[in-house]
């Protein structure tokens, strides 16, 4: 099963690390990624195409990502 999570975070190299680190303890695959900084330095617009073997999987991945610090948005 695949989705598509955009999600608004911190700009730094930590917050990516962080949550693609997320994605593979998880065992999901990485399909897709990008980032792109936003109008603000402070905040980056991040969209990722994840894999996960099932829907329960990915939804723990999900709420997992919205309790980072690093993280404001998330959304499917």
């Amino acid at each position: 099963m695949n989705k598509t999570l955009n999600a608004m975070v911190k700009n730094g190299p930590e917050t990516l690390m962080r949550i693609t680190g997320l994605v593979r303890k998880r065992g999901c695959e990485l399909q897709g990624i990008v980032y792109e900084v936003g109008l603000e330095d402070a905040l980056s617009k991040l969209t990722l195409t994840v894999g996960a073997p099932s829907e329960d999987l990915m939804d723990n991945m999900v709420l997992q990502m919205r309790r980072f610090q690093d993280v404001y948005e998330v959304t499917e």
